[in-house]
């Protein structure tokens, strides 16, 4: 896949935005059709409503048209078709639409593309027509549009009668997740809500670019089934970054790869949902895990703006210590630190609260038991702490509490609201148990722009993601995949583009090396004098390899030889090796036998590989040789192209980072080696991931620093039809 390097998403004001709507099928009788002029009453639509039936001549009292060309003839124009007919009929509508000069429409009706061949050729045919007649369609298959700031819609199902307009946007595949989001009850404000159903023309990728562009939208939320144009996400993270929007995504569907290769033995450490997941972190995509994250991540975002943290120092207050328990085992689990009170800042807590109070972090702020007299200084003193980048008020406010709890926690929501106007810092008030809230203290938060989250583990992975954002949006900007292809590219071009399946270790070596990876001292021989003379050419001890592109794994089929210093010992081992060969497929091509100088001195064994996602494109995979990777699932993916920062970021997320720096007095591996290694078959994938299955280097030996690292084994999987 190539990413576009620039997405203009096309204005869609005629379908979220429509002056004027034509909704076809309008009944009075219980339906769609009646459903959606019914919506449109409860917005407070202001633009104009053209019932369309042959059957009737009013409908709710408006006066009702035979047909989208009635409406036309009568000097009427059509912004947005409702369409709410059977299948059949959606076609010959839009080609009436067509001829009306009807710039959008909606079909609700399903039975298309995700039906059978008739509904798929259906659907390629509405396609086909609304791209020449340049109409917006949204659907088919879907419940249609909620625009709530510009009280406008086009929806089958009842709109929720108290969601509150704001600045979060939405968009989903599936009809049903639109109406679960409108149905929450949250007390989320959306802008809008956008069922896409199957894409036939408008797809998710303009809806979310639709959105960045829209000034009434600030956090976007997404429902993804598939993109169907990912090419477009590069450029549409880009923007989101340039104007601080955070997109917040469920992607559903965590399996495994449509096609890996499983010869390869990174294959085993990763899968498309790897990739992707490596994908959405590179471009800022903030990845949640179900609707009750994504809720309290953009309750979060849209509360604090840009007010958000600097870092993951993180100062939490509660009057609890079983909360600080909970915190503390949740919040290590995501990577949020506790910073230790300053000297200044203990003392000024210690004195609000008794003498044989603990001063931690986490702090109990129970005091001699009035809430309203420690809780507040408490706050204010975590507030100045300088490692403190966001202070977290840990207390329950649920609905239904007694008067005087309500009372006692009302002072402590005023002392967050106080804390946050004067700090400067943001802060968060979450209540653990998920179930809604006290309205009056829900009603002093809202007052003072305090996000109020609900649930422990969702409360905190929001706080963590809005970390971890703030992180992106300082850093560098996202890197734009090189132009053309590289320099080697061409190098290996007559090795790779012709070839099918596994190619053998020697030339598998013989492309990395292209790409700067050094490789082991090695000869192909094709008899055993060959070998016995590689061998002192080289330098012994050697190993001997049985090169042939249908025996991939050489140790399971015995056709490999280690620590071979005799010449007596290499003539006999290269006649075995070719015997075992035979008898393991006698119809495997031999390409000789490979003489290789055995590596020493390594610091480390790594892995390093590709994996090719057939929507998503590649991403390179690092872990550390042995059961580190293998039962730890200590590895990290990262998105081509590397540099040199990205590629050390993702050395950092393994464990093994502290033995490649020198591990109880062993010497520390050569990473800049290591890094050069990850950016070489980043390159790689840039210039050939359309024609690689997967690329497996292993082990990779990491000498110590300033000695390099190299490949000993590697195989590089090519696809048997290239794209």
């Amino acid at each position: 896949m190539r990413f576009e390097q620039h997405f203009r998403p096309p204005d869609l004001q005629p379908l979220v935005a429509p002056g004027s709507i034509a909704v076809v099928g309008a009944s009075e009788n219980p339906g769609p059709g009646l459903q959606v002029l019914e919506n449109l009453q409860q917005l407070g639509y202001g633009g104009k409503v053209y019932p369309v039936n042959p059957r009737y001549k009013q409908v709710l009292g408006m006066p009702c048209y035979p047909s989208l060309a009635a409406v036309r003839e009568a000097g009427l124009s059509i912004d947005l078709a409702a369409i709410l007919v059977n299948r059949n009929l959606v076609l010959p509508i839009l080609e009436e639409a067509a001829r009306s000069d009807v710039r959008a429409a909606w079909a609700f009706a399903n039975g298309f593309a995700e039906a059978d061949e008739e509904g798929r050729a259906l659907q390629r045919r509405i396609t086909d027509l609304c791209r020449e007649q340049d109409i917006l369609f949204c659907g088919p298959n879907c419940v249609g549009i909620l625009n709530f700031n510009a009280k406008a819609g086009a929806y089958s199902a009842p709109a929720p009668r108290e969601i509150v307009p704001g600045d979060i946007g939405m968009v989903a595949q599936s009809g049903y997740m639109c109406i679960q989001v409108a149905n929450a009850n949250r007390g989320l404000g959306f802008s809008m809500i956008l069922s896409a159903g199957n894409e036939a023309v408008v797809d998710a990728t303009d809806y979310i670019g639709y959105m960045l562009e829209d000034p009434g939208t600030r956090v976007i939320m997404a429902f993804i089934e598939q993109f169907r144009r990912p090419e477009r996400l590069l450029a549409l993270a880009r923007r989101a970054k340039e104007l601080a929007k955070p997109i917040v995504l469920i992607k559903v569907g965590r399996s495994e790869m449509a096609r890996r290769a499983t010869v390869a033995h990174t294959g085993a450490l990763a899968g498309s949902d790897d990739v992707q997941d490596a994908l959405f972190k590179r471009l800022g995509l903030i990845r949640v895990g179900d609707l009750d994250e994504m809720f309290e991540t953009s309750e979060l975002f849209t509360r604090l703006g840009r007010r958000l943290p600097g870092g993951n120092g993180v100062f939490a207050v509660t009057l609890s210590g079983g909360v600080i328990g909970l915190l503390g085992d949740l919040g290590e689990e995501l990577g949020l630190r506790f910073p230790d009170w300053s000297a200044p800042g203990r003392a000024r807590v210690q004195a609000h609260l008794p003498p044989y109070a603990a001063v931690d972090n986490p702090l109990d702020a129970w005091g001699f038991g009035n809430v309203a007299e420690a809780y507040p200084p408490c706050l204010s003193a975590a507030a100045e702490e300088k490692e403190a980048d966001l202070i977290l008020v840990s207390q329950d406010v649920p609905g239904g509490m007694a008067p005087r709890q309500v009372e006692q926690y009302a002072a402590v929501a005023e002392a967050a609201a106080t804390v946050y106007s004067r700090s400067g810092k943001p802060v968060v008030f979450l209540s653990n148990p998920s179930g809604g809230f006290d309205e009056q203290i829900r009603g002093i938060l809202d007052r003072a722009g305090v996000p109020l989250l609900q649930g422990t583990r969702e409360g905190l992975r929001a706080v963590d993601h809005a970390i971890t954002y703030k992180a992106f949006l300082d850093g560098d900007p996202i890197p734009s995949p090189p132009a053309g292809p590289s320099p080697a590219a061409q190098e290996v071009r007559p090795l790779i583009g012709a070839a099918r399946g596994a190619l053998t270790e020697f030339q598998s070596k013989q492309v990395l090396s292209a790409y700067g990876v050094s490789c082991t001292r090695e000869l192909l021989c094709g008899c055993a004098a060959e070998a016995v003379a590689a061998a002192r050419e080289i330098g012994v001890p050697v190993a001997l390899k049985v090169m042939s592109p249908q025996i991939p794994h050489k140790t399971e089929a015995g056709v490999i030889a280690l620590n071979l210093s005799e010449e007596q010992e290499i003539h006999g081992s290269y006649e075995r090796l070719l015997a075992a060969a035979r008898a393991y497929d006698p119809e495997a091509t031999i390409d000789g036998v490979l003489c290789q100088r055995m590596a020493v001195g390594a610091v480390a064994e790594a892995i390093v590989g590709l994996l090719v996602d057939p929507q998503f494109g590649p991403a390179v995979i690092f872990g550390m040789g042995g059961v580190m990777v293998e039962v730890l699932g200590d590895r990290a993916l990262g998105i081509p192209p590397l540099d040199r920062a990205s590629a050390a970021a993702m050395i950092e997320q393994t464990r093994a980072a502290r033995i490649l720096k020198g591990f109880r007095g062993s010497p520390a591996a050569d990473i800049e080696a290591l890094i050069d290694v990850l950016i070489g078959v980043g390159n790689l994938a840039l210039d050939w991931g359309g024609r690689i299955e997967a690329l497996d280097i292993n082990p990779l030996l990491v000498l110590p620093a300033g000695q390099g690292a190299v490949a000993v084994d590697a195989m590089l999987v090519l696809k048997e039809e290239t794209t």
